[in-house]
């Protein structure tokens, strides 16, 4: 059917509406919500924090950068001689690392009731569960064998990645690995560790408040023992803490050695790119790698080490070794970053001198260059003066560079050491984040229950009272 039409606007708008094309009619308002109804606002405002609690991160880590990565705690070949007496693969170490630990305790355990008898079996078992020590000294082990893998992983899987921009060979530096993960590990391990070893079995020997420092003046175990003896369960604790001396020896010696390796490395090599390619790309940073991942298991272990001394109160060889476990990352660091300085400071002073050389002719040619009318003297001397005004930047870029080296990578070792925190900090909030969007749900819960009760406004005038 034809419909007239008064002209080709009203035609065009017809064919459009008929096609679905035309403008859609406004949408009725929606009805304000009643005042006194929240809860679509708190189911909201749950929702979110749901989310929250559960979004995963956007920005994945970084394999090399990350200290727990899978790859650090597989087996590499050493001459350590407890890394290779536990199984490789990773699942089954901390499996028997975990193993290990509740044996040990389960010992202490049988020990205590060997030497106090099997009456009253309950009561003696639940006093040596209230034992500190021997709450946290399960726990410590475990630390200090995953401190172990992860020191072993991270020293010999970045090793290679630290020279990537030196013309050093592959195979020199499979010798130098070899050479500082060999058989003479074991050797400098037990070195480092010896003092520490001495002091502890001294203070056993020796010390007539030994079970009072260990257990504490108020502990019931001291009353049922005669404490100038020496029990199987304190030699038991003796053992423990000479294996976790030697494995501490062991991280102080692959820090040192590291650090020397890195040290004779840049002595006899050179850095492929020019100096200020180097400074400027910051072709070092591999070699702090290292380091700084150190740092973040360092810090990680010192403070799980900071807070068994203050729940246990344990004796002063544990307070030097922590102490000196800080001291040897700080001179590691600073190792490192005085050979790189070392290594780069003869490039930087023969490019500076060559840019004073540069710049020293060009003002000497500007000085005997004379004032000639015409275009081709204007050219000239603007191209001596831009290449004087260069070499003035080049030479306040690579003194700037090479006085800053470094302090990124010191700042960069903080941050990192400072990371686990903020990763637990992260998962608290998170899981608060949760625990609020419950509270929420409930609270939704119960307001829509309120607003249900209320009966409904009745629409119209309400009959005036007389």
């Amino acid at each position: 059917m034809n419909v007239p039409y008064d002209n080709e606007q009203q035609r065009d708008t017809h064919v459009a509406n008929e096609a679905g094309l035309g403008p859609k009619p406004p949408a009725p308002p929606e009805p304000p919500s009643p005042a006194g109804e929240t809860g679509s606002l708190v189911r909201g405002v749950g929702m979110r924090l749901v989310e929250t609690a559960f979004r995963s991160s956007r920005r994945d880590k970084d394999a090399e950068e990350d200290v727990f990565a899978a790859a650090n705690f597989e087996q590499v070949k050493n001459g350590w001689w407890l890394d290779r007496a536990l199984p490789g693969n990773v699942k089954t170490y901390f499996a028997a690392a975990f193993l290990v630990c509740t044996v040990v305790w389960l010992i202490g355990l049988t020990l205590r009731l060997i030497t106090l008898g099997l009456d009253d079996f309950w009561a003696k078992v639940w006093m040596f569960v209230k034992d500190r020590q021997w709450q946290l000294q399960p726990l410590l082990l475990f630390v200090h064998f995953v401190c172990l893998r992860l020191f072993n992983g991270i020293y010999s899987r970045n090793f290679d990645r630290a020279f990537r921009h030196m013309d050093v060979k592959q195979a020199e530096l499979d010798g130098y690995k070899r050479w500082f993960l060999g058989r003479r590990a074991n050797f400098f391990a037990l070195a480092i560790a010896a003092p520490f070893i001495m002091w502890d079995w001294l203070f056993f020997f020796l010390s007539a408040s030994f079970y009072e420092k260990i257990y504490g003046t108020g502990s019931q175990f001291l009353t049922m023992i005669d404490p100038t003896s020496r029990t199987g369960e304190g030699w038991l604790m003796l053992t423990v803490w000479t294996f976790e001396w030697l494995m501490y020896g062991f991280y102080i010696y692959l820090m040192l050695s590291g650090a020397f390796v890195v040290r004779h490395i840049m002595k006899r090599h050179q850095f492929v790119d020019s100096v200020d390619l180097v400074l400027t790309e910051r072709q070092y940073r591999p070699m702090f790698q290292v380091i700084a991942q150190a740092g973040s298991l360092v810090f990680c272990y010192g403070l799980i080490y900071l807070g068994y001394m203050l729940y246990t109160k344990s004796t002063d060889s544990d307070i030097a070794g922590l102490g000196l476990l800080v001291l040897i990352l700080s001179t590691c660091f600073g190792l490192t970053w005085g050979a790189v300085r070392g290594e780069i400071k003869a490039d930087v002073n023969n490019a500076i001198d060559e840019l004073e050389k540069s710049y020293r002719a060009c003002r000497e040619k500007l000085g005997t260059m004379k004032d000639v009318p015409g275009i081709e003297d204007d050219i000239l001397r603007i191209q001596v003066q831009l290449k004087m005004q260069l070499a003035l930047q080049q030479l306040d870029y690579l003194q700037t560079k090479y006085e800053s080296l470094g302090r990124r990578e010191f700042l960069g070792l903080m941050f990192k050491m400072l990371a686990p925190v903020g990763t637990v900090l992260a998962r608290i909030i998170r899981w608060g984040s949760l625990l609020a969007a419950i509270g929420l749900g409930g609270a939704a819960a119960i307001s829509n229950v309120t607003d249900k009760s209320q009966p409904a406004p009745v629409e119209g005038n309400a009959p005036a009272k007389p």
